[in-house]
C-alpha cells in the first residue's frame, strides 16, 4: 500500500500526508488530542481504546506503507 492509499483508507487528506515523517506527526498530534480528552474527562475508557486502536492501524499502515 502507498501513501495515497493510507490516506484515503483512514480518511487523512492527501495533501497532509506527503511522507512517513508526515505519518508521524499526525500520529502524535493525535496523541494530543486524545491525551486532552482524556484529561478533559470526554472520553470514555471504550472510545479511548477504539481510537487508540485506530491509531495504531494508520501508524503501522505508514510504517509498511511504499512510496
Amino acid at each position: 500500500m502507498n501513501l495515497q492509499e493510507v490516506a484515503r483508507k483512514h480518511k487523512v487528506s492527501e495533501n497532509f500526508l506527503q511522507s512517513k515523517e508526515d505519518g508521524l506527526s499526525i500520529g502524535a498530534t493525535s496523541i494530543d488530542d486524545l491525551i486532552f480528552q482524556v484529561k478533559k474527562g470526554t472520553l470514555e475508557s471504550e472510545q479511548l481504546i477504539y481510537k487508540l486502536q485506530k491509531l495504531r492501524n494508520f501508524m503501522v499502515d505508514v510504517r509498511t506503507s511504499t512510496f
